[in-house]
């Protein structure tokens, strides 16, 4: 598969993160990276199962109507993804730069309720892994440790690790997450049972932090 020359954005444990061009588009270039404590040939097949499902994922968020980048095609030999290149700033960056904040963080609860809605799970849903367009679109990016699930426990995990890397960040998590809430409860029947799961999940690990304390 022929590409033009690319430049690394980012590098985590499972994969580097690139930014390049393909078929005339920009896009960026996500690749698995291998584990040399693994064997080669189990290391090469999980890698492709994992890139296979991740792909698989995006595919059903698109279908269902979520804003996520357009994926242009997986490269099985070279364990890639590679996707459209949306332009925008993080939602990260963004909480601190928009004036228009609450009105975006609205939107991020629709596009998550069309996700839960659809029964399909990001698996890592942080400030980190939601793309702000210019003109104010969210899209949800990274779903590398998605798949599908109708549980509400694993929906209540999505909001509890996203409200809790909100909070990490800002002093006005409180009410970004109630617009957050807003637009979530709007697009998904079973919402307000899904955030009470979370204050469950929430009420389980004060309880256990107390517990912890007290030993």
């Amino acid at each position: 598969m022929k590409r033009n020359p690319h430049k690394e954005l980012a590098k985590g444990a499972e994969a580097i993160i690139y930014q390049g061009r393909f078929l005339n588009f920009k896009v960026i270039l996500k690749k698995r990276v291998p584990k040399l404590y693994r064997l080669p040939e189990i290391d090469y097949r999980i890698r492709t199962q994992r890139l296979r499902s991740e792909a698989k994922t995006m595919v059903s968020a698109w279908q269902c109507g979520v804003r996520v980048p357009e994926l242009l095609g997986i490269d099985l030999e070279k364990t890639t993804l590679i996707c459209k290149f949306i332009e925008g700033d993080l939602l990260y960056t963004a909480v601190r730069t928009h004036d228009s904040i609450q009105k975006i963080f609205f939107k991020v609860g629709e596009e998550i309720a069309h996700l839960h809605a659809n029964d399909l799970i990001h698996g890592d849903l942080t400030v980190f892994n939601v793309i702000v367009t210019e003109k104010l679109i969210p899209y949800i990016i990274d779903f590398g440790l998605g798949g599908f699930s109708g549980e509400l426990e694993r929906k209540a995990d999505d909001l509890l690790t996203f409200y809790s890397t909100l909070k990490a960040i800002t002093p006005k998590n409180k009410q970004l997450f109630e617009n957050f809430k807003q637009g979530y409860i709007n697009g998904y029947s079973e919402g307000i049972q899904a955030l009470e799961q979370m204050r469950k999940i929430m009420s389980r690990a004060r309880y256990i932090a107390r517990e912890n304390r007290l030993e």
